[in-house]
């Protein structure tokens, strides 16, 4: 036999009546279109910079292989790419870092205070 959705125990959720009018949109308050711009922009800057890198790195290829070809300790087979590649890898990770920091410190501050009601 199957279970009810709601038992009595569980407390109902009554809805609130809101004046028309009255209602608080979070669009229009400065603290979230602060956070909406900070957001907008960091993200942004994080993609620029990851594109240049990336695009970087296959222009280099695409136009300087000898640049990448060439060893790195004349006679042994590592060059170059190898290490620039792996590079891709390192700022790779270091953008999400700084992104992972700025998002749980800043971004999540700021929603914070949006949700506590704070103005400025």
């Amino acid at each position: 036999m199957e279970q009810p959705l709601a038992t009595a125990a569980a407390p109902a959720i009554a809805a609130k009546a809101v004046a028309p009018g009255t209602m608080r949109t979070p669009i229009n308050e400065a603290l979230f279109r602060e956070l909406v711009h900070k957001r907008r922009t960091f993200a942004w800057t994080l993609t620029v910079l990851m594109l240049v890198t990336y695009f970087g790195f296959v222009l280099m290829l695409a136009f300087s292989p000898n640049l990448l070809g060439k060893p790195i300790v004349e006679g042994q087979p590592v060059t170059w790419g190898i290490p620039i590649g792996f590079g891709m890898f390192v700022v790779t990770f270091a953008l999400v870092a700084i992104y992972v920091y700025v998002a749980n410190s800043v971004h999540d501050s700021l929603v914070a205070d949006i949700r506590r009601g704070d103005r400025k």
